[in-house]
């Protein structure tokens, strides 16, 4: 769309009387004439076929700058911006297309602050945070007491005890696994903040947002990119306040954190807010408490999109090469499956098949795939940007009675260097005893040309350096070749590179760094320590599991694990006492 220069306040735009989009031409504008153009959202193109009544107003006083019929294509349809219950669905702060408050009725909205209650209750007391509103719900509770109509969410935050980024996390982990205890979905966002899913009557989830705030030095740090020098006196403690007719807990001066927030204009109502935090601030809380959901919103929102749902249901060629070299009957796992193609391919011909994936939308496009084709697969999660995740799937997987074959097609290329490192890891552990793991990835050789999906995350892998990679945790290439022809979609015919490995080969570390049974896993803790001071989250992972899974899993007469727990004190002075079988 294209309106005059000069606008520089938030509008609304409504199609067929409901408002599916705010924004501000100054800021998503771009000059073309005497005007500027604004592009549709991304996320609203899709619902863009037909004609529809498009109104663009000003949010503040609803002041109307275009009212007209427009048609989106030739389709004789009415434009339907909705769900596939009927619902309204408008564009959120996220960028994402979301039922608002402002088409929720009164009961379910006292449903969701019933819930903000329950779980504010149980931070507080089966927790110990002194949990407050903040963000959109706290806005609107000092505003008119009312949710806000463009929000989608409610949010809460707690200021922490503790000013180490390791402490900080350690924490909110534990306030996690109790929520999980008392029953609540929760759903991991950063190492600081997790969100808990609520169903409500309507069909829909509701997400209540837990934001975890601290100070480092004199500075306070809100998830997920706030900073503002603001003093404990501005939080706490906490104080009520009314929200949809019921009392909630607020921070000791609301003023000061909505300033903190959104700026010294808070009070003016903007659905098109943007949050731009400063770069030093997505700096460090990008280190200190980010790195575990790596492109995972990215794949996420792909498998949902009509690109992801039109991805091709037949086997890769990739596939059939992997069976030509494995026995009848023998289980593979697809590690980074997608829509399972692969994975129902193997099960169809007589090969027991598991599917790794990490985005929940591919997972369900792969749950269709299996049921559409009559097969049955296993499905398990899995996020290779953590340490704990990918070793408690190894460990589950190894306890199978017949070791699987890894089946990874174009894995390689879409994790980061250090999600890669725990995929060699997970391998290792899995086929120490037997199968192979099969890999096809892209090499430098077709860095630079054009592909069919662009926006996808790419690493173009040396094939030499993989290698060298594999043999340092224990690998051996027995079958290796490259070229093209091998994957080509379309006019994308990319060179690539295709291995299979076999484990259980002496690794690079000298042996007495890998010294047996419990020794071995402290000696893992503390290397891991000495390496990544600045890696917190894989510190609290190796932590929790020590003290979560390996210390209950041993015979607590052991006097080796007093022996080990004792040095693990010593290296990380912050283990407490309850560290062993009884506390775990």
């Amino acid at each position: 769309m294209t309106l005059p220069s000069g606008i520089d306040d938030p509008l609304d735009v409504l199609v067929e009387g409901h408002r599916v989009w705010s924004f501000n031409p100054g800021r998503d504008g771009a000059p073309e004439g005497d005007g500027l153009r604004v592009p549709w959202h991304p996320a609203l193109r899709s619902y863009l076929r037909g004609a529809g009544h498009v109104v663009v107003r000003r949010h503040v006083g609803e002041e109307v700058l275009f009212d007209a019929e427009v048609a989106f294509g030739k389709s004789a349809d009415r434009v339907n911006v909705t769900d596939a219950s009927g619902y309204q669905l408008a564009v959120d702060k996220g960028g994402r297309m979301q039922r608002t408050f402002a088409k929720t009725d009164a009961g379910t909205k006292e449903l969701i602050v019933e819930a903000v209650q329950r779980v504010q209750h149980d931070l507080r007391q089966e927790c110990g945070l002194e949990a407050f509103l903040a963000f959109g719900c706290l806005l609107g509770a000092v505003r008119d007491g009312h949710m806000i109509g463009h929000d989608s969410d409610a949010d809460l935050a707690y200021l922490s005890a503790q000013t180490h980024p390791v402490d900080i996390i350690r924490e909110n982990h534990a306030a996690a696994r109790r929520m999980r205890q008392l029953g609540w979905q929760v759903v991991r966002m950063s190492e600081a903040d997790f969100k808990v899913w609520v169903d409500l009557a309507d069909g829909r989830r509701c997400g209540i947002d837990v934001f975890g705030g601290f100070h480092v030095d004199d500075t306070f740090y809100l998830m997920p990119n706030v900073s503002a020098q603001l003093d404990r006196s501005s939080l706490l403690p906490v104080a009520p306040m009314t929200l949809e007719g019921r009392e909630v807990l607020g921070p000791a001066r609301p003023e000061d954190l909505l300033a903190a927030t959104y700026g010294a204009g808070w009070r003016v109502p903007d659905p098109s807010f943007k949050f731009e935090p400063a770069v030093a601030t997505t700096r460090r809380t990008n280190g200190w408490m980010r790195g575990r959901r790596n492109h995972l919103r990215h794949w996420h929102e792909f498998y949902k999109s009509d690109a992801g749902q039109a991805l091709s249901r037949e086997h890769s060629a990739f596939a059939a090469w992997v069976a030509e070299r494995i026995d009848p009957g023998s289980p593979v796992v697809d590690v980074g499956a997608g829509n399972g193609r692969d994975a129902v391919w193997f099960a169809s011909t007589g090969h027991p098949a598991t599917v790794l994936e990490p985005a929940t939308n591919g997972m369900r496009l792969a749950r269709q795939n299996a049921s559409q084709h009559h097969v049955s697969l296993e499905h398990r999660g899995v996020n290779f940007n953590e340490v704990r995740s990918p070793l408690l799937l190894a460990a589950r997987l190894t306890r199978r009675e017949q070791v699987p074959h890894l089946h990874a097609r174009f894995l390689l290329d879409a994790l980061t260097h250090h999600a890669r490192h725990a995929f060699w890891r997970f391998a290792a552990v899995v086929q120490r005893t037997g199968g192979r793991t099969f890999l096809e990835f892209r090499t430098p050789a077709s860095a630079g040309e054009r592909t069919t999906y662009p926006d996808h995350f790419r690493q173009y892998l040396d094939p030499d350096e993989v290698v060298a990679e594999i043999r340092r945790y224990g690998g051996t290439v027995v079958e290796r070749e490259q070229g093209r022809g091998r994957a080509v979609l379309g006019r994308e015919d990319p060179d690539v590179c295709r291995l299979v490995i076999r484990w259980g080969g002496p690794r690079t570390a000298a042996p007495e760094e890998h010294p047996k049974g419990h020794e071995a896993r402290l000696h893992a803790v503390a290397r891991e320590v000495q390496e990544s001071r600045g890696q917190h989250q894989r510190l609290v992972d190796l932590l929790d599991l020590v003290t979560g899974v390996l210390v209950p899993a041993s015979d607590p007469d052991d006097p080796r694990l007093a022996e080990v727990l004792a040095r693990l004190r010593a290296l990380l002075p912050d283990v407490g006492p309850d560290a062993g079988p009884a506390g775990a």
